[in-house]
């Protein structure tokens, strides 16, 4: 991994670090931060890579769910300070679409509308989705989208009844592309750490026994 150019951004939103590194690390280039041999140099460096790290895991593995058809919106607690980062990175992917992380404690809220972002910090995941809800429900946004959600979801669900077993066929297309050989948990652990899990709101699966269709739903 190559420390870029803007590492003083990253270095800022680690959440160790104080007015002393970052003066420290003003004294310095890129190319300083990435050969330097000394102390000061390899803690910066280590510093820039795990912000970095945890970004590119977030934008990875955080999730995101319909409320309606204008919110999408997910769980996401990370160590370093980096969620509007993610938040923004998922508002430019979906256009006119309304992006919320957060969690229990906090929320981040990003708007890619006409080439520019609008972000917001608020309270806990939950009281901004429905404050949220409340406001696009008063300007007439939500219903519409909602039933017609809720419609295409009874659809789907209609046509499994109608005689389609969707367990079985989840459960022989899954064991005809499993292969335990190709599990390397260990290597998976490294590159996932369980805190990084945690801060996605993922709920990983290690076994093909523990896999249903509900999974994916």
């Amino acid at each position: 991994m190559k420390v870029p150019d803007n590492f003083l951004y990253y270095l800022s939103a680690h959440a160790d670090c104080n007015a002393r590194l970052l003066a420290r690390a003003k004294e310095l280039t890129a190319q300083d931060l990435e050969v330097l041999p000394n102390a000061d140099a390899k803690r910066l460096r280590k510093m820039v890579f795990e912000v970095l790290g945890e970004t590119h895991r977030m934008k990875a593995f955080v999730r995101l769910k319909p409320l309606g058809g204008a919110i999408l919106h997910g769980y996401l607690k990370p160590r370093h300070k980096i969620a509007e980062r993610v938040c923004d990175h998922f508002a430019r992917r979906n256009p006119r679409t309304i992006i919320v992380l957060g969690n229990g404690l906090e929320s981040w809220i990003s708007l890619f509308y006409e080439g520019r972002i609008l972000c917001e910090h608020g309270a806990g995941l939950t009281e901004t989705l429905e404050q949220l809800e409340s406001v696009l429900r008063d300007f007439g946004m939500q219903g519409s989208n909602e039933c017609e959600r809720e419609a295409k979801e009874k659809d789907r669900k209609n046509e499994w009844k109608e005689g389609k077993d969707a367990e079985s066929i989840w459960k022989a297309y899954y064991d005809s592309q499993y292969c335990p050989d190709r599990k390397n948990l260990r290597v998976f652990r490294q590159r996932m750490p369980r805190r990084d899990q945690e801060s996605a709101g993922l709920r990983l699966l290690e076994s093909k026994e523990n896999v249903t269709l509900e999974d994916f739903f």
